[in-house]
C-alpha cells in the first residue's frame, strides 16, 4: 500500500554526487534532489555508507527561483581534454561543459605570507612555486584557446603581490584581449607599500583590487585568518582610497561566526568611494579546511542579506546568475554619493535570460535602450543628472552591463555577490557543468571547485595518457 514518507517532501529531480560521509572521490553515486520543510537536500545512496544526506538550500521558493534563471549555454571555444571517465573526472575542458570561462584564475604562486586556517590552496610560507613568465605566457595561450576575448581574469596565489615579477604579470595579462583584471590580495604589500600601490594605479581602468576582508572583528579573524588583521586592512583600503583603485571586498561566510557580520559588512564596504562591491563566499570543504560542522549555503547568506531592514537590496534585487543560477546570486546598484538604489530587480527576468551571451549584451541596441527606460534613473536622481544620449559599459563578469549614464562611471557601480562553490557535500554532477570559474594551467582550462577538489589533478594512469595524446592528436 502506498504512504507518505515524512523524510521528504517532493521529489524534484536525479543527479549523481559524492559520499561526503566515506569521502570517497574515485566513484560517483546516484543521489536525489528532494524537498524537506521547504529546504532542498542531496539525498545520496552511497554503497558503503548506505543512504546519506546534505542540505544545498535552505530556500525552495529561491532554489525554483534558479531553475527558472538558467539561461541557454555559451560553450567554451575548444575542448583541451577528451572525454575518458565522464564528468568531473576529465575536467581540462571536456566536451562535456556547458559553461565558457567568465572568470579566468591565473594562480602564480603557490606561497603566502600568511597560513590562514580555512585556506583552499593551503597555502603558506615557503610553498614556493613562483610561475616564470614563459609559463604565464603558456597558461595566457591555454585561456585564449578557449576563451579568445575573456571577460574577467584574476591573478591569484597564494599571495601574489609577493610574486617578484607582479607587475609585469599584470602589465602583460592587462594587454591581452580582456575586459577586467583584479588581484586577488591579503592587502599586507598594499597597506605596507605605497610605491607598488602607484604602480597598481598606474596599470589603468579596467583593472581592480579583490581583497580580502573577513571580519570586522578580531577574534573571529584569528579563528578564520589565524591573526587579527583589522589593522592590515585598514590601511590596506586608505592607500586603495587614496589612489581611487577599484576594490572589491571578499569574504569567507564561515556559519556561527562571520556570517552574522554580514549585514555590518555589507554598510562598512558602503563607506568607501574606492569600494565597488562585497562578495560573500560560503565557506568549501577543501584544502586545510574541514567544514563538516559550520558550512552555511548560499540561499542562507542571501536571507541574511534580504532581510536586513537597513540594506536597501531586497528579495527581487538579489537574483540568480543565468548562467550558474544555483552558485551564484547577484545584486547590482547605482551608488550616488551616499545613495544606493538597486537594479537587478527592475529588469525584467526575459531580458536578461533570452540575450544570446555575455559579451554581446553591450552590442544589443535594443537591449540598451529597453534596461535604460525600465530602471528610469532619471526618476532615482533627477533628470539633471541623466543623459540616455550617451551610454557607459560598466559592470562586471558574464551579467548584462549596466549601461550607465555618460554622468556616472565605474565608480557609481555597487554590487553584492554571493558565489559558492562545490565540494564532496553539495557535488551535483549536471550543475558541475554550469562552473563558470576555471583555474588556468599551461594546458588546460580547470573547473575551480574541482582543481580544489583535486578531481582533475591526480596524475594519469599511462593507458589513459596514451588515449589523452591520440585524441590531442586527432584535434
Amino acid at each position: 500500500m502506498a504512504f507518505y514518507s515524512s523524510q521528504y517532501d517532493l521529489f524534484l529531480n536525479t543527479t549523481e554526487s559524492f559520499c561526503h560521509e566515506c569521502k570517497n572521490k574515485e566513484r560517483l553515486i546516484p543521489a536525489h534532489i528532494v524537498s524537506k520543510w521547504q529546504e532542498v537536500h542531496l539525498r545520496k545512496f552511497c554503497p558503503d555508507c548506505w543512504e546519506v544526506w546534505s542540505i544545498i538550500s535552505n530556500d525552495l521558493e529561491y532554489f525554483r527561483k534558479c531553475n527558472d534563471y538558467l539561461k541557454k549555454p555559451d560553450l567554451p571555444e575548444k575542448a583541451l581534454t577528451p572525454i575518458l571517465r565522464g564528468c568531473p573526472f576529465d575536467c581540462g575542458v571536456c566536451p562535456q561543459h556547458q559553461n565558457h570561462p567568465c572568470l579566468a584564475l591565473f594562480n602564480v604562486i603557490d606561497e603566502c605570507n600568511m597560513k590562514c586556517n580555512i585556506c583552499y590552496h593551503s597555502s603558506e610560507p615557503g610553498s614556493g612555486n613562483y610561475r616564470t613568465m614563459d609559463e604565464i605566457r603558456k597558461m595566457h595561450e591555454t585561456l585564449l584557446s578557449v576563451e579568445s576575448q575573456p571577460d574577467l581574469i584574476q591573478v591569484t596565489g597564494g599571495e601574489p603581490s609577493i610574486h617578484p615579477d607582479i607587475i609585469e604579470i599584470l602589465k602583460y595579462l592587462k594587454s591581452g584581449p580582456v575586459r577586467h583584471l583584479m588581484i586577488n590580495t591579503n592587502g599586507i604589500r598594499i597597506s605596507q607599500d605605497e610605491e607598488f600601490v602607484k604602480e597598481l594605479k598606474n596599470i589603468g581602468k579596467g583593472f581592480e583590487v579583490y581583497l580580502q576582508f573577513d571580519s570586522l572583528d578580531g577574534d573571529t579573524l584569528k579563528k578564520i585568518r589565524n591573526g587579527d588583521m583589522r589593522s592590515t586592512r585598514q590601511k590596506a583600503l586608505e592607500m586603495l582610497e587614496k589612489y581611487n583603485i577599484s576594490t572589491t571586498l571578499v569574504c569567507v561566510i564561515h556559519k556561527w561566526l562571520n556570517d552574522r557580520e554580514i549585514p555590518e559588512l555589507i554598510a562598512h564596504a558602503q563607506e568607501w568611494k574606492c569600494v565597488r562591491g562585497i562578495v560573500f563566499q560560503p565557506i568549501q570543504d577543501v584544502g586545510r579546511n574541514s567544514a563538516a560542522d559550520y558550512r552555511i549555503n548560499l540561499s542562507e547568506i542571501r536571507d541574511i542579506i534580504i532581510h536586513d531592514q537597513s540594506n536597501p537590496f531586497w528579495a527581487d534585487d538579489m537574483i540568480p546568475l543565468p548562467c550558474d543560477p544555483h552558485k551564484i546570486c547577484v545584486g547590482y546598484a547605482v551608488k550616488h554619493e551616499w545613495k544606493i538604489l538597486p537594479v537587478t530587480g527592475k529588469i525584467p527576468r526575459e531580458m536578461i535570460t533570452e540575450q544570446r551571451g555575455t559579451i554581446a549584451f553591450e552590442q544589443d541596441k535594443d537591449f540598451l535602450k529597453s534596461v535604460i527606460e525600465t530602471v528610469s534613473l532619471d526618476t532615482a536622481f533627477g533628470e539633471n543628472i541623466i543623459n540616455k544620449d550617451s551610454i557607459k559599459r560598466k559592470l562586471f563578469c558574464c551579467w548584462p552591463e549596466f549601461f550607465a549614464p555618460e554622468s556616472m562611471s565605474y565608480e557609481n557601480i555597487f554590487r553584492i555577490v554571493i558565489m559558492e562553490f562545490t565540494d564532496m557535500y553539495n557535488f551535483d554532477s549536471a550543475n558541475i557543468k554550469r562552473e563558470c570559474n576555471f583555474m588556468i594551467e599551461e594546458d588546460r582550462a580547470i573547473p575551480f571547485s574541482t582543481y580544489n577538489m583535486w578531481l582533475s589533478r591526480s596524475t594519469p594512469s599511462p593507458s589513459l595518457k596514451d588515449k589523452v595524446n591520440a585524441w590531442k592528436k586527432s584535434n
